[in-house]
């Protein structure tokens, strides 16, 4: 058991490492060398857990896809519904942008390294999770003229956007701010206040 627990720290070392070369150099200018380095494993630690610097990235990856439905399921099981659910959990994804290395370098191998398929995009699917959660407002609320989908779109491109923005001027502190204001924006085409 020890020795297990051992591996796993030893994994998550080199995650942790290699999000924050990634997220300083991307994926081209990352080198395994300072992966190692940071660790303060061996070289030969790091092979035990991946073959490649293209190991890591795609478990960095894989990582950030199986964080995204705990978050929404923690805003479903909150009890909050349509816009007010909306906004929390774009908020969850903004703190967890800014906070945590790992899903910051993810999303940069995402736009470099590992872009999504046509078929296959994330910011469809994000589409589709803010825009069934505005469709509840439409129908609590009976509001006429409001295409959730079409508000989903502007507020999925408007949180990602602001997240790409802060983090290339190193704002990242401001992001839950840009994200309010992505909403208040979005008010009024929702008819609220």
């Amino acid at each position: 058991m020890v020795r297990q627990e051992r591996a796993e720290r030893t994994r998550a070392a080199i995650l942790d490492a290699a999000a924050a070369e990634f997220d300083e150099h991307g994926y081209e200018g990352a080198r395994l060398e300072r992966i190692v380095e940071r660790t303060g494993a061996t070289k030969g630690a790091v092979y035990f857990h991946f073959r490649s610097k293209l190991d890591i990235a795609r478990a960095l990856v894989a990582e950030k896809y199986a964080n995204w439905p705990v978050v929404i399921q923690e805003v479903t099981d909150s009890g909050l519904r349509g816009a007010a659910a909306a906004e929390e959990l774009t908020q969850r994804v903004g703190v967890i942008l800014a906070q945590d290395v790992r899903v910051r370098a993810a999303m940069k191998l995402t736009q470099t390294a590992f872009p999504p398929s046509p078929t296959d995009n994330p910011y469809d699917r994000w589409v589709q999770v803010i825009g069934g959660l505005l469709a509840q407002e439409v129908e609590d609320r009976r509001l006429t003229g409001v295409d959730p989908v079409a508000l989903a779109t502007v507020a999925v491109h408007g949180v990602f956007g602001a997240y790409m923005i802060a983090d290339e001027l190193g704002r990242l502190e401001g992001l839950r701010a840009d994200i309010a204001r992505v909403w208040q924006a979005l008010r009024p085409a929702l008819q609220l206040g």
